[in-house]
């Protein structure tokens, strides 16, 4: 009998020791991955577009500006004033922290095809319960279901103002996580200024 208690007694201790150490915390090796969300909350952020299927295609950066869901038809930024002859399989577009707060700087690489950084200019939005006026944007994808034909507009980033929420007296912009390129979800509707980015082929 003792020696059974003996036995129960040393299996109980062993399964405390080997539960102990599940619940262990341990340290893992960092990797890239982990470092960006602290590059997001520095205002760097990246898209990654697989663009093969319009390799070889002539094509140009389109950016369209839209104040309170109407697009401004005379933006300098309409349209980018270049054509290239795409080379590469891979474009990111990407946003950089800007010195100023009424800029934002957005940023194109086409793989073996060209590289530039934007401008954008933004706007402020008021936040009524604390009287004060400021600029928050964000960025989200459009979803990649557009035509690839020939002149077609294809939005790929949709980079948006936030809007005062008077209700909950917040700034707020909170919805869907990637954007209809016909603009017809929530976000466009409520933020007072957005761009739509994209490229077009010729």
């Amino acid at each position: 009998m003792k020696r059974m208690n003996k036995t129960f007694i040393t299996t109980l201790f062993a399964i405390v020791t080997l539960t102990g150490q599940a619940q262990e915390i341990k340290m893992n090796e960092s990797s890239f991955n982990d470092y960006i969300p602290l590059l997001n909350a520095k205002g760097y952020q990246a898209y990654s577009f697989d663009v093969s299927a319009i390799k070889g295609r002539n094509a140009t950066v389109n950016i369209r500006e839209f104040v309170n869901g109407k697009e401004v038809e005379d933006s300098p930024r309409l349209l980018m004033p270049y054509i290239f002859d795409t080379k590469g399989d891979k474009l990111i577009i990407g946003f950089l922290p800007s010195e100023k707060d009424s800029l934002a700087l957005c940023c194109f690489n086409w793989e073996n095809t060209i590289s530039f950084t934007c401008p954008l200019q933004l706007r402020q939005i008021y936040w009524e319960s604390e009287n004060l006026y400021q600029y928050q944007y964000v960025s989200r994808p459009f979803e990649l279901t557009s035509s690839l034909e020939k002149g077609a507009f294809i939005p790929l980033v949709f980079y948006s103002s936030f809007w005062y929420d008077a209700e909950d007296k917040v700034t707020r912009c909170c919805g869907e996580n990637s954007i209809p390129p016909d603009l017809s979800s929530s976000i466009p509707k409520q933020s007072p200024h957005y761009y739509a980015i994209g490229i077009q082929t010729y």
